[in-house]
């Protein structure tokens, strides 16, 4: 017969050791993946570590190049402020030959409109507020003459101009009507006052370029309107001294 306890004690003892043996295999197993995650971190950490860079200066450029730079950038500078001047002398040269005001600061918009009716064909009621006026003191009432300010009454004889007899309590009178060239030379006036002949309006000069001269137009009160009295033709230097 076989001997049970023994052979209980036996399996008992191999059993532990069975056990101690797995235990052992544990640990050892623990420490291994412990070596391994520290030599991962320890490699990650490197990783991570970032790259260090040399930086590197160009060389100055020499002194030639350096010299020539700065006078490129004076240079410019120069064209800059000339283009400035010359476009602030356009304008000064349009507002030159300009001394107009608005309509409605010497006549009511009725009146414009009335004006803008008799003359064009543009619509009174959105053109009313864009005409210009120049206005002179007479003996008896004033004379108004009107800038339509607009390209669409222009053409190759000019742009019109229309005057009015303005009083008080009567209704206005056209007087005066023209085609005139505004472009003038800086400083010029397209209309100017006149002598007073002893009418109820005053006669007026009106400045037109004849090819490299300039000629002076008088135009004079009649009592019904306004008629070419003479003109003068002269050089630009000429009218400019006078």
């Amino acid at each position: 017969m076989t001997d049970l306890s023994k052979t209980s004690i036996t399996s008992a003892h191999e059993i532990k050791e069975i056990l101690d043996t797995d235990t052992n295999s544990k640990k050892h197993l623990g420490q291994t993946a412990q070596g391994k995650e520290v030599d991962s971190s320890s490699g990650s950490f490197t990783q991570s570590q970032p790259l260090r860079t040399t930086g590197y200066e160009l060389p100055a450029p020499p002194m030639r190049v350096r010299y020539w730079i700065h006078w490129f950038r004076i240079g410019l500078g120069i064209f800059l402020l000339l283009s400035v001047f010359i476009s602030l002398g356009g304008c000064s040269l349009n507002a030159a030959t300009v001394n107009w005001n608005k309509a409605t600061n010497f006549v009511s918009t009725s009146v414009i409109e009335q004006v803008i009716v008799e003359n064009t064909a543009l619509n009174a009621k959105a053109s009313a507020k864009n005409i210009l006026a120049w206005s002179v003191e007479g003996k008896d009432g004033r004379l108004a003459v009107f800038n339509f300010n607009t390209p669409d009454v222009c053409g190759a004889l000019g742009c019109l101009y229309t005057g009015y007899w303005v009083r008080k309590d009567k209704p206005i009178t056209q007087v005066f009507l023209s085609y005139l060239n505004p472009n003038l030379p800086p400083g010029k006036h397209l209309l100017e006052v006149g002598e007073n002949r002893g009418q109820a309006l005053s006669c007026i000069k009106v400045l037109q370029t004849e090819q490299e001269q300039l000629r002076q137009l008088n135009f004079c009160f009649n009592g019904t309107g306004y008629q070419l009295a003479d003109s003068q033709l002269f050089t630009r230097r000429e009218n400019s001294q006078s």
